[in-house]
């Protein structure tokens, strides 16, 4: 048998990673040829990097820890759905959000416009707070039922049609507060849906917070509800809107460009 002659990625010194190319002779025993891989550097995956296997052909894994993805739906939309969809399915399904409820969905992105199309989808009223127009013509074929762009606004009162139940956050940035208790209802639940540095801090204005009796949960979602999410999104059509580039050292280029830019429309997806 030949040997294989393969593509790698090394890291330099400057941090900056290089595609490279590499021969192997015959493999034996339990080796396994992978298309693509990641060498050189000092990342103990499970514990430092938690995206292990993303750009992998194939894995073998546990049964109880994979999901099968409907016949129904492509992978590419599948994928979108199997972080920010279930990000989002997690606060409108395991924290008593009712179809009489009032959803805000702060953020008009990858995220966001996944929480529009499940909380419409499960009938609730969606409100969508963004900084500009720019987003709300998206956001209203989506399924929002009122969009409020906040950018030089000092007052929303007068703008929402009822007081807000449950706020999803999902900006880059947090959101200021003091524009937005003032919305909620009575004994509200914020999410907090961004991930961001393990040093961040979560900061909320103490009275108001005390009196209005609300609640900050997390999202963190089981293997079930990964499942229920996929079945629920198939069965009432809802999909990501996303970007398409190949899986090579130009598509990922291309994407991580655009995302810097703030230009990507909803989410990036790169295709084998």
């Amino acid at each position: 048998m030949s040997p294989y002659k393969f593509t790698v990625w090394r890291s330099q010194k400057d941090g900056s990673i290089v595609e490279d190319t590499t021969e192997r002779s015959e493999l034996k025993g339990d080796e396994v040829y992978l298309d693509v891989t990641h060498s050189g550097t000092p990342i103990y995956y499970g514990t430092a990097s938690f995206d292990s296997g993303s750009f992998a052909t194939g894995a073998v894994r546990k049964e109880s820890f994979v999901w099968r993805i409907p016949d129904e739906m492509s992978s590419e939309d599948a994928a979108p759905l199997m972080c920010g969809g279930i990000t989002v399915w997690v606060p409108l399904t395991m924290h008593g959000v009712k179809p009489s409820d009032t959803v805000g969905v702060v953020g008009m992105g990858g995220l966001g416009h996944l929480a529009i199309q499940f909380a419409k989808a499960m009938g609730c009223e969606v409100v969508v707070f963004s900084q500009t127009e720019s987003k709300k013509e998206d956001a209203m074929k989506l399924g929002a039922t009122t969009f409020i762009a906040t950018q030089g606004k000092k007052d929303l009162t007068s703008l929402v049609p009822r007081k807000v139940h449950h706020l999803l956050v999902t900006t880059s940035e947090v959101p200021d507060w003091d524009l937005f208790f003032p919305i909620l209802a009575q004994a509200p639940s914020i999410y907090p849906l961004t991930a961001t540095s393990m040093d961040a801090k979560l900061s909320l204005p103490y009275m108001p917070f005390l009196l209005k009796g609300a609640k900050v949960i997390s999202s963190m979602p089981t293997r079930q509800s990964v499942n229920e999410m996929l079945e629920f999104a198939t069965r009432n059509k809802i999909r990501p809107i996303i970007e398409r580039e190949p899986m090579s050292t130009k598509g990922i280029e291309n994407i991580f460009d655009r995302l810097k830019q703030g230009k990507v429309r909803y989410r990036g997806v790169l295709c084998k």
